[in-house]
């Protein structure tokens, strides 16, 4: 098989055909399920979360990257970036958290990103101080039902996501990476309009 970005070389793999569709797009659907992030950050970026809205378009070019490649580079750029969202909505739902721990937590990270665990170790620790302060938010009615649309939609996408991940032999070329783009992107769009609703 050829390879159009060289040998793939992410840490991590997922179930999809390399190669299928197009000659120089590495994994298709996985690539092309990235783009409505930019869409969603699109929407954010003239709003009071301007920054997060900056933030998910890097997501989505980054992970388009990833996916359209399988090289390192673009594994990095979006896990960097998956930490840079979660940072960002910490930030947002508590005053307290400071932009002094970000570097070290990128450093750290950048040390170790061969070992995947150590990216999802701290993505998932974020992930779920998230989910807490979210929950211990004074909310109105809209905010609460934006919220809880958040957390059922990613824990939807999570469920893609892990049977992807251990499921392949099974699954076979089932697109449930693809879903978990599709799903943590419409997650997204709830929760953090949760902070631009009245």
């Amino acid at each position: 098989m050829q390879y159009y970005w060289g040998i793939p070389d992410t840490s991590v793999s997922f179930c999809e055909k390399k190669y299928n569709n197009i000659f120089w797009i590495a994994e298709y659907n996985n690539t092309i399920s990235a783009i409505p992030y930019l869409f969603v950050g699109l929407m954010f970026l003239f709003t009071k979360i301007r920054k997060i809205g900056v933030c998910i378009i890097f997501l989505g070019f980054s992970t388009i990257l990833m996916h359209g490649t399988l090289r390192y580079y673009g594994q990095i750029l979006d896990e960097i970036s998956l930490l840079i969202i979660a940072f960002e909505t910490l930030k947002l739902l508590d005053r307290k958290v400071n932009y002094l721990f970000l570097p070290p937590m990128i450093g750290i990270y950048l040390m170790f990103h061969e070992n995947f665990l150590i990216f999802l170790s701290t993505f998932a620790g974020m992930k779920i101080a998230i989910v807490y302060k979210i929950y211990n938010l004074k909310k109105n009615t809209s905010q609460i039902v934006f919220a809880s649309l958040y957390v059922f939609f990613f824990l939807f996408a999570s469920i893609f996501w892990f049977i992807d991940q251990r499921f392949c032999k099974y699954i076979g070329n089932t697109q449930f990476h693809a879903m978990w783009h599709i799903n943590t992107c419409i997650a997204m769009l709830y929760g953090y309009s949760m902070f631009i609703v009245n």
